[in-house]
């Protein structure tokens, strides 16, 4: 049994909730104090003040001495739409962790061609679940920032899309804004089709969430992430071939879900779940102490 320290953004859409669940779930402790055996950071920031230690987890006391002990810090992605990312600051910061983690084989890459090597611990899906008893009435369904230019929502133009997340700009489409993660599953339990045309995702969780649910994702093959996909998921980005592959996806709906439930929910459950991701992480720890 281990005790961990974790920062990190505490909101239930983020991943840090769950990663503590996969911690406590697993026997470990999750403590706030100073006995602890590693800390765990999952922000870009790692001096910034945490809202629940009221302390950062690079820097002890107001003269920024290091935080003693073992370090893993974890990196979510280096978004390719922020040209002004400070790259050195994030680099002087990760020097600072015994282990770097991050949440996909694509971010692995990106910290590679800074000079950062890493380890891929993955990001843990929500407590998502097939039911087969709710009728999917809803064709469409967009999950994440979709004013965010980078998430390319405009290639949804020619569907009619239920949007879940946070507000920003004119709210279009039949907008729901933030839900709690068990409307969450019923919205993934209700659509036939969840789209994720972004140009680049950390690691896409709402088109693995969708499949776990029974539902199909639609995702652009520029998005490295797509790799999880069946290839009947992926169109080319641009607004025809979105267009064509969601009507074939909805044309063909049951075949496709039935392949994905067969091949793919499973599997994508166990290895993303918040109990697999704390279990690498503490394997890390483990190996590296």
């Amino acid at each position: 049994m281990h005790k961990v320290k974790v920062y990190g953004a505490k909101e239930y859409w983020c991943q840090v909730p769950r990663i503590q669940q996969g911690f406590l779930g697993l026997g470990h402790q999750v403590v706030t104090g100073d006995d602890y055996d590693f800390i765990y950071a999952n922000n870009f920031d790692y001096g910034d003040i945490d809202s629940e230690h009221k302390d950062s987890a690079l820097y002890s006391g107001g003269s920024q001495i290091v935080k003693k002990g073992f370090k893993i810090f974890n990196v979510l992605d280096i978004p390719p739409h922020v040209t002004d990312f400070p790259i050195q600051k994030l680099k002087d910061q990760l020097y600072h962790a015994d282990v770097v983690t991050c949440i996909s084989h694509a971010v692995k890459e990106q910290l590679s061609e800074i000079g950062i090597e890493s380890s891929v611990i993955l990001n843990p899906i929500k407590d998502v679940m097939f039911d087969p008893q709710r009728k999917r009435e809803i064709n469409c369904l967009y999950v994440g920032r979709y004013f965010d230019p980078n998430k390319r929502y405009f290639l949804l133009k020619n569907i009619d899309t239920y949007i879940v997340g946070p507000s920003g700009g004119s709210p279009q489409g039949n907008y729901l804004g933030l839900v709690n993660d068990i409307s969450l599953n019923e919205l993934y339990n209700s659509s036939k089709v969840v789209a994720l045309p972004s140009k680049f995702e950390g690691l896409g969780l709402p088109a693995l969430e969708a499949m776990v649910a029974g539902a199909v994702p639609l995702v652009c093959k520029d998005n490295p992430n797509s790799e999880y996909c069946p290839d009947f998921c992926k169109a080319d980005p641009d607004v025809d071939s979105i267009t064509k592959t969601y009507e074939d996806i909805i044309n063909n709906f049951k075949d496709y879900q039935s392949e994905i439930l067969k091949n793919l929910s499973s599997v994508i459950q166990h290895k993303f779940s918040k109990f697999s991701v704390a279990q690498n992480i503490i394997n890390l720890y483990e190996k590296n102490k």
